[in-house]
């Protein structure tokens, strides 16, 4: 039996796992803004003022060199005799630093002849001026410097330079702390926005005031509130729909296994069959249904129009459905006005038909139902009256939702999608549709359509 041998590619083969790339935080960005933005403006606005005062400051120097060669000559001059380094001690202070020069001192051999003329030579260089002077005093040639270490001056300069430094890496600490603060809500909204990225949609940021932090705090809530119900919708649309497939194939399998029984009766067999006829149309209405308010729920408009008579159309209706009322002997109240609507011909025939089916659904055997058609105020209305059973006020407000079936329709055959149609039909239009329980009883059906201008032509 052979050994099975492992094979290790060399190092080279082997794919390098690179450490993951650190990303910059708001955080640091902000304080790396700070930093960069306050040490390019103070940088230009120190430059500014060094180069405005920078002659000045030059000129005050060149005088003080002057004034400490007059001193020097003047006391020279004096009757009592003063050496050079009592004139040194009496003129010199922590503003100066006096050396001597050697005859050979290079500067000294450049500039002997101006020295020799005015007594002094006095150069200033550098936008913050470092002014020397070459004089002789009691027949010594010293350099004076006003620019030492002990030098006010000097000092001033480098607390100028370290304060500038320090205040701004102060700021940027500073700005650090405080960007955290300002950018806590941006990062609880990162980690909310992640959460509903897993599905999560119950989650919820803290709202904080009315500014913009707070408005887009709020319009994150709003936001992941409506995801969560379109969650919970979306698991009742497929729960229901589910549903209502799975009852009536149930009951076509259920008959079709009876079907295959050879001892049937022909009688039961035109009854079985005529179940499964039923169970396959209702399976083809609710798959229409479902077709159509999925069309309808991704339009934002009615469609096509054109000019049709709207009382003519729900006459029609009314007679397609004759052998329907016929068979329940109800009586049918009509009054239509004259009225030509522009709008969807075909859609505006939903709406009746499913509006008119559902009353005579509901309507009792010998019952009533009326069905008016005038102009009114603001536009056109449309009432439906059936006298059957009343809707309770809780449940009015939720007919027109999806797969929804109250009480006084669980009775009768439907899937709860025709007055969702219904709904959504009339949102496209601009109109409305109420339902009420009016006081001599019944249920009333109110559908309302704006004049529209091609309507008044």
């Amino acid at each position: 039996m052979k050994k099975a041998i492992k094979y290790t590619p060399p190092a080279s083969l082997k794919p390098v796992r690179h450490p993951p790339k650190q990303r910059m935080t708001m955080q640091f960005k902000l304080a790396m803004m700070f930093f960069i933005v306050m040490f390019i403006s103070a940088s230009i606005s120190v430059s500014v003022l060094l180069l405005i005062f920078s002659p000045v400051m030059k000129e005050n120097a060149t005088t003080q060199m002057a004034s400490f060669a007059d001193s020097a000559k003047e006391l020279q001059n004096q009757k009592e005799h003063y050496s050079y380094e009592r004139i040194i001690s009496l003129l010199n202070n922590s503003s100066y630093d006096v050396t001597k020069l050697e005859i050979d001192d290079k500067d000294l051999q450049a500039h002997k002849e101006e020295i020799d003329r005015s007594g002094y030579y006095i150069s200033t260089e550098g936008i913050v001026p470092r002014a020397e002077m070459i004089t002789v005093i009691d027949d010594v040639y010293v350099r004076v410097s006003t620019f030492n270490s002990e030098n006010v001056f000097w000092i001033v300069n480098l607390v100028t330079i370290v304060a500038f430094m320090s205040s701004i890496m102060l700021g940027t600490i500073i700005t650090t702390f405080v960007g955290r603060t300002m950018l806590q809500p941006i990062h609880d909204l990162s980690m909310a926005t992640s959460e509903v990225a897993r599905g999560n949609f119950s989650v919820r940021v803290r709202e904080n005031g009315s500014d913009e932090y707070g408005t887009l705090q709020r319009n994150f809530n709003k936001m992941a509130q409506e995801l969560s119900g379109i969650e919970t919708l979306r698991g009742d649309f497929i729960s229901n729909v589910s549903h209502e497939f799975k009852t009536p194939l149930a009951s076509i399998q259920g008959f079709a296994k009876l079907l295959q029984n050879p001892t049937l009766s022909m009688e039961d067999r035109d009854e079985y069959t005529q179940i499964i006829i039923d169970e396959t149309s209702r399976l083809s209405k609710l798959s229409s249904n479902i077709l159509n308010l999925t069309r309808l729920e991704n339009q934002t408009t009615i469609g096509k129009k054109k000019r049709f008579r709207i009382d003519e159309q729900i006459r029609k209706i009314i007679l397609m459905l004759e052998p329907e009322w016929s068979k329940k002997d109800i009586d049918m109240d009509i009054d239509l006005e004259d009225i030509i609507y522009v709008g969807n011909e075909d859609l505006m025939g939903q709406i009746w038909q499913n509006i008119v089916n559902n009353a005579i659904k509901f309507t009792p055997q010998g019952g009533q139902i009326k069905v008016n058609l005038f102009r009114g105020e603001m536009g056109i209305v449309i009432k439906v009256w059936d006298n059957g059973p009343q809707i309770p006020a809780e449940k009015k407000d939720k007919i027109f939702e999806k797969f929804y079936q109250g009480d006084r329709s669980r009775a009768t055959e439907g899937n709860g999608l025709g007055l969702a149609l219904v709904k959504r039909i009339v949102d496209l239009a601009d109109g409305k549709i109420t339902v009420d329980n009016p006081f001599e009883g019944g249920v009333v059906f109110v559908v309302e359509l704006p004049y529209q201008i091609e309507d008044m032509m």
